[in-house]
């Protein structure tokens, strides 16, 4: 298995994070520490708390930055691959980016120090200027980061074996996923697999990728460097060829079925192809008691905290709800929780008194049953804020799929396997599927978020909460999913 920052964040795509934050931090602290931005007397001079305050500050403008890269979806291999696409998103990055740090420094004005400034508050064009530069440089080392990795074929070398329907897939995912880190080698055929069809040939792969059968396996890794074989089979059941795979595990090459590999690409698992024994034999599901009591520490804390913080706005939504409709400015409603225990969530009212009328419902785009003012609160979620009180009385936590209402709990249950298995953890505020799905209204929406909170709940831990946190902040800036 892969530690928990390789599956929360794959090494080629952390690499490329860090190194632009590194490459936008340098920049700005050069600019505004070096003549002709910075004032001579500072750059002859530099030293002590002063200069470690601006490098500080320097390192706090590029992650406001790599936020602004991160939501729009510049790590995304499909987007950061495409030349046309890269110069538009790295704009708007920059628009978000600038948005953000005017944000926070008008809300705490001593935040930033930038020493090599005479006048800082009067030279926030340099400041502008510097992030244009650095932007600029950004997208000349992405260029030369995607060209040197694809060039040199710097990943982990993959070798599926099983040239099916299942081995192609899995095969193709690899091909068009070099951020996850992994080169495709090719792929070994088995004699489980399906044989295609003579006159159309529908179920064989790029005759490029095939490089040979189960008995070649030893001798393929060895010449193509191969570090992982991903079994794909169609049919294992006395075809497995067992002293093949076990000289490769001896040979120091990690043999792994298709569902991690399809985990470690996507960030879910496959539920509706999963097998119960992958589920019982594999690794992850666990609750360590420290994890669980940090989690539970930081509930409590970012409870406390967002509530106090959130009173004033809560007061003014307060008012704007009983002026827009007619109704308690409140809404509570059943919720399934851990264990399948009900409790009642409560939630800012953003809907009309009579929305349910005719029974319990999904919510869906554009629903006429919102009101004015429930839509703006939906949209920067201002009408979960309440649900912190849940929090705070540990029914619910700050990270963890989303809790559903019983109707539905029983229909999708029913209708998709392993849903259940959702409530072994205490329901969030936000979740893994929040983060990477849109809102969804259906059986089909409701199966895609499980593959993610199933990934969650196998590979939950302080870390991947925080790194959920973080992705909600821009979701919201951003008003993605809401409805």
């Amino acid at each position: 298995m892969p530690s928990l920052s390789e599956q929360i964040i794959p090494r080629r795509k952390l690499l490329l994070m860090l190194s632009e934050t590194a490459i936008l931090a340098a920049v700005v602290f050069l600019g505004t520490s070096l003549p002709p931005l910075a004032t001579a007397e500072f750059a002859i001079r530099a030293g002590g708390p002063l200069l470690w305050k601006g490098i500080a500050t320097c390192v706090a403008l590029a992650g406001i930055c790599q936020i602004a890269l991160s939501y729009s979806d510049l790590y995304d291999w499909r987007v950061a691959s495409n030349r046309a696409e890269l110069p538009h998103r790295l704009l708007h990055a920059g628009g978000y980016a600038l948005l953000m740090i005017a944000g926070a420094a008008f809300v705490l004005p001593d935040l930033f120090c930038f020493p090599g400034l005479a006048h800082p508050d009067a030279e926030t064009w340099k400041i502008i200027a510097l992030l244009a530069l650095g932007f600029g440089v950004v997208w000349a080392w992405r260029r030369a980061f995607h060209w040197f990795f694809y060039k040199w074929n710097f990943g982990e070398h993959v070798l599926v074996f099983g040239a099916g329907p299942q081995g192609q897939t899995i095969a193709t995912m690899i091909a068009d996923s070099p951020f996850a880190g992994f080169e495709l080698v090719g792929i070994a055929r088995s004699d489980s697999d399906p044989r295609p069809d003579p006159e159309t040939n529908e179920l064989a792969p790029p005759a490029s990728r095939v490089l040979g059968s189960a008995e070649d396996l030893v001798d393929l890794a060895k010449r193509l460097r191969v570090a992982r074989v991903v079994v794909a089979l169609e049919e294992r059941r006395g075809t497995l060829p067992v002293q093949q795979l076990l000289a490769l595990r001896m040979a120091g090459v990690h043999v792994e079925e298709k569902e991690a590999m399809y985990e470690r690409i996507t960030g879910k698992i496959a539920v509706q192809s999963l097998r119960p024994s992958y589920l019982i034999f594999g690794g992850g599901f666990q609750k360590h008691r420290a994890a669980v009591f940090t989690k539970r520490l930081i509930d409590v804390v970012v409870s406390l905290v967002g509530l106090s913080l959130s009173l004033p706005i809560c007061l003014l939504a307060a008012i704007l709800i009983k002026l827009d409709s007619k109704g308690p400015v409140f809404f509570s409603q059943e919720r399934v929780g851990e264990n399948g225990q009900t409790f009642f969530v409560h939630k800012l009212r953003t809907m009309r008194t009579d929305a349910e009328a005719a029974g319990p419902q999904w919510a869906t785009k554009n629903d006429a049953r919102v009101t004015r003012v429930g839509r703006v609160l939906r949209v920067a979620r201002i009408d979960e804020i309440p649900q912190m009180l849940n929090v705070l009385t540990g029914r619910m936590s700050f990270v963890g799929p989303r809790p559903e209402r019983p109707v539905f709990v029983e229909e999708l249950s029913r209708k998709i396997p392993y849903y259940p298995l959702r409530h072994t953890v205490k329901p969030g505020l936000t979740g893994w599927a929040q983060v990477n799905h849109p809102y969804g209204a259906s059986v089909e929406d409701a199966a895609e978020k499980l593959r993610y909170d199933l990934y969650y709940v196998k590979n939950i831990s302080p870390l991947f909460d925080l790194n959920i946190i973080l992705r909600t902040v821009g979701v919201i800036l951003f008003g993605k999913g809401a409805r």
